[in-house]
């Protein structure tokens, strides 16, 4: 209902009954043992984290609000003076200001985000079920757990929380190159066969994550994947029309994760958010140099891992502009080579160094409310040479980028069960055509 203005003149009430009924309203709150002045908030606490800072907002929301609600309390009052019926407005309307003390713990106030019932309120002229100075566990989380953010390592799991977290991964790619062997006479003769490779190459990879919130500001984590690759590969010569084709597969686990993040600041002073983050990858999986092949070195099963140990230090910055969280992520990995010491074929294989990889990825998260969520952004690895030694000489491959745009979506189905879905887009030749990743973390509290 579109609301009027208190100052217009009402039909049959003067200016001078106006103030009559504002004189009795107050007097009313009086008479009632309510002041109706406003509880004031106490000194600001010291921030330390980013629950805390997103409390304090909406503490000072729901001050501004019981404003509103008293202004409303007085336009009723005059619409029951002159004989017209009351009207519900806000969704704090039907809320008692006295329910509302400021105290949470850590210095910071507790809230409760009772907006979303609005409608409800509005339509059974009731209260909230639960009391608004009662704490929701679950608003920080929402506010801040946009879709995205977590691939990043920029949301930390509560301290003494156990997030337990099955997803399923599916990536294809597929490319088609051309290759000449022959005899190169001028830049368009060529005496020689030329021929084209067609290689389509899928990959699902169903994971176990479990993370432990040691603090509010430090959690631990651990991931073990278990992978499904398919590879169909065909090469045909041009000239005289012939082609081969192999189909090859395989299903093993793959390179199990362990990760520590710890957040560096609480972000006050209008300063991003850092987290710290250290990851090791193990080579559980089936490495490269690892499966079996023909005699002439050709492989006849395919990897489900890299084959080797890495690191992955990293820093996230995550900047929060309610309703938006920008975020964006510097990280660099370094392989740990060995001697493979192997024959593939009639090729000696020495010491192999894989190239490291330096990566940034940027992007926002919008909470659309408190269970859902989308997010864009966009990721890039540089991948630097690798080093390999064959029959005593060092040999190093070309360097090559991989591009892929990011979108994501969440939506918490519970208090503890999320499900986020995230698509990979790639946008570089080497990149994979496309990445589906479906997540569904549930929490359990230990306390």
């Amino acid at each position: 209902m579109k609301r009027k203005s208190c100052t217009r003149q009402l039909p049959g009430i003067g200016a001078g009954s106006i103030l009559a009924a504002a004189l009795l309203t107050g007097t009313a709150f009086a008479q009632q043992g309510q002041s109706p002045q406003i509880p004031a908030l106490p000194p600001q606490p010291v921030i330390h984290t980013v629950g805390q800072l997103y409390d304090l907002i909406e503490a000072q929301r729901l001050q501004l609000e019981m404003q509103r609600r008293r202004i409303d309390d007085l336009e009723q009052a005059i619409r029951g003076i002159a004989g017209q019926p009351p009207y519900q407005t806000g969704p704090y309307a039907n809320v008692n200001p006295q329910q509302q003390p400021y105290q949470g713990q850590n210095g910071a106030p507790n809230v409760t985000y009772v907006a979303a019932p609005a409608n409800q309120q509005a339509d059974n002229g009731t209260t909230p079920d639960a009391p608004v100075g009662e704490e929701d566990p679950e608003a920080e989380r929402r506010r801040i757990d946009v879709s995205g953010v977590q691939d990043i390592g920029g949301v930390l799991t509560r301290q003494n929380h156990l997030v337990f977290e099955p997803s399923i991964e599916y990536e294809s790619t597929s490319s088609t190159r051309f290759f000449f062997e022959g005899v190169e006479i001028i830049e368009t003769v060529l005496v020689g066969d030329i021929q084209v490779s067609d290689a389509d190459r899928t990959t699902i990879t169903a994971a176990g994550t479990v993370r432990y919130g040691i603090t509010d500001r430090l959690e631990a984590e651990v991931r073990v994947p278990f992978v499904y690759r398919d590879d169909d590969v065909t090469q045909e010569a041009v000239s005289t029309g012939s082609s081969m084709s192999t189909d090859l597969d395989a299903a093993n686990i793959g390179d199990a994760e362990a990760t520590v993040r710890y957040q560096i600041n609480s972000g006050m002073d209008d300063w991003p958010i850092f987290i710290a983050n250290a990851r090791v990858k193990s080579p559980s999986g089936r490495g490269p140099y690892d499966v079996d092949r023909d005699d002439e070195g050709f492989e006849e099963e395919l990897a489900t891992g890299s084959g080797f140990w890495a690191v992955q230090p990293s820093i996230t910055a995550i900047y929060p502009s309610d309703p938006v969280v920008f975020f964006g992520n510097v990280s660099y990995t370094h392989s740990f080579g060995y001697d493979v010491d192997e024959t593939i074929g009639e090729s000696e294989i020495g010491k192999v160094q894989p190239g490291d990889v330096i990566g940034f990825g940027f992007g926002m998260g919008f909470a659309l409310n408190d269970k859902a969520s989308f997010s864009v952004g966009y990721a890039h690895d540089f991948v630097l040479k690798t080093k390999q030694e064959i029959d005593g000489e060092d040999f190093y491959s070309d360097t090559f980028d991989v591009g892929r745009l990011n979108l994501g979506f969440s939506y918490a189905l519970t208090d503890d069960f999320n499900i986020n879905l995230n698509t990979q887009i790639g946008v570089t030749d080497d990149s994979p055509d496309v990445v589906l990743t479906l997540r569904t973390p549930i929490d359990f509290d230990l306390n």
